[in-house]
């Protein structure tokens, strides 16, 4: 179905568009700019060049405008073309009223010097929803509380971050969960393995090592040298024991808390990761109904989702996964097809309910104020303890990072709307 949008003002020259709805989130604009527009624009371009570039045998602005055209045609009808299409089309979209979710795919460029430019642009908008029916979603009402046995937890993680290593003492034997210091060197069929040699590398026995390393030093002592085979890599090691240490616990006292920081006795302590493990949470709890309040908010309302903001989602996504897998670079293609398969469906599941709460969000009049982001981002330096300055330009660096935080603060007062409204069990 092709729609006739209306001319635009006549200091607009008259534009013809014609836009196509293809589907309920893909539209095809068919632009077409007036002759008059194009040869003003070559004769312009022309003038200009003639003024600017020295042609062999020709005073400046006299050579024959038939030599300019041969030598630089191309580069002017490129640049005509660089100027016109994006003008154009911006012009076109906001008269027709829709929101394009991407960039459009620019085809059919006909340009004549003595005629009309002509292009079709195929874009992906946001679907139009007129209402979303929200009221009385169904919703289970989960109670939270810390037990003594998850304070207790969070002092142990404590403790082993706040941990220190000894030197043991001489005559004691290497033992499981003891961090040692070594001397390497790899041999295969007799002979030194270049890259396989290291001096002074400290590890801990039973975290990450192989097995075979863990059981050929259970016992050696300091200064001692032990073979050990690596049947897999077809590797034999020649290990020296340096030096052999443990990790020593600080005691659960008044000068844990204060070494941690912030607080003066134990009890100090312990309330504070009370209230950090209750907000911890909180936050668990309210990312599970937003969850189940987006699912049947899906349920409810219909949406298709622009397959453009689907790929968005899913780059996001393995983003994330590569920062937590300690990646770098591109993740293998059988990987990411992997990848890609298992998250496909949660991905349109987001952007499905990112349609229907800014939609629902647009309808009640619910936005983001500029107090209310700096309370954000105030927050998010807290709890990553960063300076809010820090995490401002961290926001500000990433492409869409503070509209993104603005669409979160409008998500969350939604959900807050719906809860109000939801039928609680």
């Amino acid at each position: 179905m092709g729609v006739q949008l209306p001319p635009l003002a006549p200091e607009e020259n008259m534009m013809k568009v014609d836009m196509k709805e293809v589907s309920k989130i893909k539209r095809i604009f068919t632009i077409e700019v007036p002759s008059d527009v194009v040869s003003k624009e070559f004769s312009d371009a022309y003038d200009d060049l003639r003024k600017r570039v020295k042609v062999p045998g020709f005073r400046p602005g006299k050579a024959p405008l038939s030599l300019i055209e041969r030598r630089y045609g191309k580069d002017i009808e490129a640049d005509l073309l660089r100027r016109l299409i994006p003008d154009y089309y911006f012009k076109a979209v906001k008269e027709s009223g829709v929101t394009p979710v991407d960039m459009p795919e620019i085809e059919n460029v006909d340009l004549k010097k003595d005629g009309p430019l002509t292009f079709t642009a195929t874009v992906e908008i946001k679907p139009k929803i007129e209402q979303v029916v929200y009221e009385g979603i169904e919703l289970k009402k989960e109670d939270i509380a810390v037990a003594e046995k998850e304070i207790g937890d969070r002092i142990e993680e404590l403790r082993n971050y706040h941990a220190r290593l000894e030197v043991v003492g001489e005559g004691r034997i290497i033992a499981d969960g003891d961090y040692v210091q070594v001397d390497y060197t790899g041999f295969r069929e007799g002979s030194p393995v270049k890259g396989a040699e290291r001096k002074g590398v400290i590890f801990q026995l039973g975290s990450e090592t192989p097995s075979e390393i863990d059981k050929g030093l259970i016992g050696a002592q300091k200064g001692e040298e032990r073979e050990v085979e690596l049947a897999e890599q077809n590797l034999l090691l020649k290990i020296k024991i340096i030096e052999i240490k443990k990790k020593v616990l600080p005691e659960v006292n008044d000068d844990l808390a204060k070494e941690i920081g912030g607080y003066n006795s134990l009890t100090e302590l312990k309330e504070g990761l009370k209230e950090s493990i209750l907000e911890e949470k909180k936050e668990a709890r309210q990312a599970r109904y937003k969850e189940e309040i987006i699912r049947k908010l899906i349920e409810r309302n219909p949406v298709e989702s622009p397959p453009s903001l689907v790929e968005g989602e899913m780059k996001r996504f393995l983003a994330r996964t590569m920062r937590f897998m300690g990646k770098q670079g591109a993740l293998e293609p059988e990987e990411e097809k992997s990848f890609r398969e298992k998250y496909l469906p949660h991905a349109e599941e987001q952007i499905k309910g990112y349609l229907l709460l800014t939609a629902l969000g647009e309808r009640e009049g619910i936005n983001a104020t500029e107090d209310e982001v700096e309370e954000e981002i105030k927050r998010m330096a807290q709890k990553s303890r960063q300076g809010v300055w820090k995490v401002r330009k961290s926001l500000e660096s990433m492409e869409g990072g503070l509209e993104g935080l603005k669409v979160r603060i409008i998500e969350d007062k939604v959900i807050k709307v719906i809860m109000e409204k939801a039928k609680w069990a």
